[in-house]
């Protein structure tokens, strides 16, 4: 497995977040503005008002940027990193603990808030620290 440089990504993310009158900072706080800004876009590409290349390509900047706070507020400190597995970026800490933040923001594009990232980002943190069920 390779590593990833998520830098250029979450940069794109937060001049994306700047589109919708929303600052970034890496901070769990963003999650939440993240999910109105994904409810947006969900909306549009519902209505076919964006190609699902548009939608694929907001997913890969949001998900790094997802996948980026994560790690600096909780999962860098438990093991986690970012590699390249199977052609795209994760979230690792050894074969068995993956996390696919991209993939998950592609699925709140497409299926609304039954997909929510917010979610996501909690049950994340919960795992990497041990408080998830097993």
């Amino acid at each position: 497995m390779e590593k990833f440089d998520s830098k250029p990504y979450c940069e794109g993310a937060i001049k994306f977040a700047h589109q919708f009158g929303k600052s970034f900072s890496y901070k769990s706080e963003d999650i939440t503005d993240m999910e109105e800004i994904l409810e947006r876009i969900h909306t549009v590409y519902s209505n076919n008002a964006i190609t699902a290349a548009s939608a694929e390509r907001i997913a890969v900047s949001l998900g790094i940027y997802l996948g980026q706070v994560m790690l600096e507020n909780k999962l860098f400190e438990c093991g986690y990193e970012w590699t390249v597995d199977s052609n795209e970026p994760c979230l690792i800490k050894d074969n068995n603990n993956k996390m696919f933040p991209i993939a998950k923001v592609w699925k709140r594009i497409i299926n609304g808030r039954e997909d929510s990232v917010k979610s996501f980002y909690d049950i994340g943190i919960a795992i990497a620290e041990g408080r998830f069920p097993k």
